[in-house]
């Protein structure tokens, strides 16, 4: 009977789920800036009611990335410390095709071209371009990328997908004309597992020392964010 946990902090959204056989127990809430207080409880709950500990977990699933710096570390942090402590794999997955899942098991989406976006602030966004197949694979048609704003747009309308998801912040405003294919959505741990799932049972799970988060922006303009964010305070 295989057993997977799946943690996702990278939006938002927080959220954890224990997959144990057949049966499947998931905790989710949408309280920004309090994954740090939410995510372990969260894990304890699932573990608990699963009646199961740590070291009986066969992998565990994580989203890396892209997303907000702060909420993937706290996620990754968490899922460091199970993996290294119990000698767990684990199966990395990328924010934007997990949201994809979870879009389409959300809305029952039909196969087609998604775009998947994230508000990553400076006028730039996270994207990603995911095909959903008739038998429900979600596939990547390229590399998730940072994008302007501008790019962002250029890419919606060169590509005519089907459906855009995500956290589009205020992108719409200068492109109305996509705004009735956008769905918001954040990404839920529950749709890690079936990805998971699959990873393991095709050997690809791996040892948490080879995973690194994907910031798509460097970690240099984050500090340089909070630098200026604090300039500003001392200034006011």
């Amino acid at each position: 009977m295989t057993t997977i946990l799946a943690v996702d902090t990278s939006t938002e959204a927080c959220s954890v789920a224990l997959q144990i056989g057949s049966e499947c127990i998931a905790k989710y809430s949408e309280e920004p800036r309090s994954h740090s207080r939410l995510v372990m409880p969260m894990v304890q709950q699932v573990l608990a009611e699963a009646e199961i500990r740590v070291n009986q977990l066969d992998a565990i699933g994580v989203s890396i990335g892209p997303g907000s710096f702060t909420g993937l570390r706290i996620g990754f942090a968490a899922v460091q410390g199970m993996a290294y402590g119990a000698d767990i794999p684990v199966v990395p997955v990328s924010t934007l095709e997990l949201m994809v899942a979870t879009y389409r098991r959300q809305e029952n989406a039909q196969a087609g071209e998604i775009i998947a976006l994230l508000d990553a602030r400076m006028s730039e966004f996270n994207l990603g371009r995911y095909q959903l197949g008739d038998n429900h694979q979600v596939k990547a048609l390229q590399t998730d990328q940072l994008v302007s704003a501008e790019q962002a747009i250029e890419l919606l309308a060169a590509n005519q997908p089907s459906a855009i998801i995500g956290d589009a912040g205020n992108l719409f405003e200068s492109a109305p004309q996509h705004s009735g294919l956008f769905t918001k959505i954040y990404p839920n741990a529950i749709d890690i597992l079936p990805i998971a799932m699959q990873q393991l049972a095709q050997g690809s799970a791996v040892n948490i020392e080879s995973v690194d988060l994907v910031y798509l922006r460097g970690t240099e303009a984050w500090q340089k964010r909070k630098r200026l964010r604090a300039s500003k305070e001392q200034v006011n």
